[in-house]
């Protein structure tokens, strides 16, 4: 039997984004996947970026040799000695390795990024 009592809050509709409008995005980055470091540090980026409580939310990401730069958003930050929520984050490719630096702001990050980018360009 139908109930007649109508529902005290609205009901939520979730669209899906439509990828299919969406330019494609540029690769950041190129590895090649036969290489155990390389690999790894893959599997590392990837396990930090998605899942259901991802660690990063990756902004960038440039590699320059051996070294894989993402710049990322701290998603699971605690408030203690570093309360800072954006870091440029160094992955080695030739060994298991990560260390990063942190930054004020996303665009602070992301200019570091650049900074990156721009002195492995010149060199």
């Amino acid at each position: 039997m139908p109930c007649s009592v109508r529902s005290t809050s609205a009901s939520t509709v979730r669209h899906r984004p439509n990828f299919s409008s969406c330019r494609p995005r540029r690769v950041a980055a190129i590895l090649d996947l036969e290489q155990p470091g390389e690999r790894q540090a893959h599997e590392l980026v990837h396990r930090f970026s998605t899942g259901r409580w991802p660690l990063w939310r990756v902004l960038g990401m440039h590699r320059d040799g051996p070294v894989l730069y993402c710049a990322v958003e701290w998603l699971r930050s605690g408030k203690g000695a570093y309360p800072e929520r954006y870091a440029l984050a160094e992955v080695a490719l030739d060994h298991v390795g990560v260390r990063w630096h942190y930054h004020a702001s996303a665009a602070a990050v992301q200019a570091a990024l650049r900074a990156k980018t721009d002195t492995s360009s010149s060199a």
